[in-house]
């Protein structure tokens, strides 16, 4: 058994150098044609073929593979530019908003509209601002359901996945049930404030539409701008 273990061995040392030896010498087969015409590989449809019918079929495959990544890529290159020029318009209509009943449903009706979101939902911090009791969009950071969502305030950062039951109640209400994935991006100044404005939350029913090892690029790009928006009406 040791024997036939030490053959395998010296066999696979063989086989290394066989194939450094070829790699080192492309032009090996070209100085030895009548070798390469004879060399016959078996074929997955159990066909024996030459050679260089391998290594057509080889890069036909690999050719068809390169093609592939290439499409992918153009076609992720388009949505981010749809993407980027959503957000650029989501700006502009901020802007010009005039009140923060305006920016609210400004957010809302523009993600759901070119982004396609199924439930949008912003919640305002009640940070001592009398002027904010009767905009329905603010919540008591103090309330307990709300405490469900300050490890995501403090990560200063959107968060995306699944959500436990009570987070789901406590954002998307009546639309909870249909909820299986959601983007969490919480509204605060920079990485080194402490302070925060809000939470913007979009739900969608598709358990893979927002993962968590997704990119969060552009929620983090429309979290700044929000933020910077919102700032000019609670302050």
């Amino acid at each position: 058994m040791k024997q036939q273990h030490d053959r395998e061995d010296e066999d696979k040392q063989f086989e290394h150098e066989i194939v450094r030896y070829l790699r080192d010498r492309p032009d090996f087969f070209e100085r030895h044609l009548d070798l390469l015409a004879d060399m016959i590989l078996p074929h997955e449809s159990g066909k024996a073929i030459s050679l260089l019918e391998r290594q057509l079929s080889v890069l036909r495959d690999q050719r068809d593979e390169n093609r592939k990544k290439l499409n992918q890529l153009i076609v992720t290159a388009q949505k981010n530019e749809e993407l980027n020029n959503h957000i650029n318009e989501l700006i502009l209509d901020l802007l010009d908003a005039s009140t923060l009943k305006e920016v609210i449903n400004t957010v809302i009706d523009r993600l759901a509209k070119d982004l396609e979101a199924d439930a949008v939902v912003l919640r305002l911090f009640d940070n001592g601002n009398t002027s904010l009791k009767t905009v329905p969009e603010v919540v008591d950071w103090s309330e307990p359901v709300m405490g469900a969502f300050e490890k995501v305030i403090k990560g200063r950062r959107p968060v995306c996945g699944s959500l436990k039951p009570g987070q789901l109640d406590a954002l998307f209400s009546e639309q909870s049930d249909n909820i299986q994935s959601a983007a969490l991006i919480p509204l605060v100044e920079d990485a080194s404030s402490s302070k925060a404005y809000g939470l913007l939350a979009i739900g969608s029913p598709d358990r893979q539409r927002f993962r968590a090892d997704m990119g969060t690029v552009f929620l983090t790009q429309l979290g700044k701008v929000l933020t910077r928006i919102l700032k000019l009406h609670l302050v």
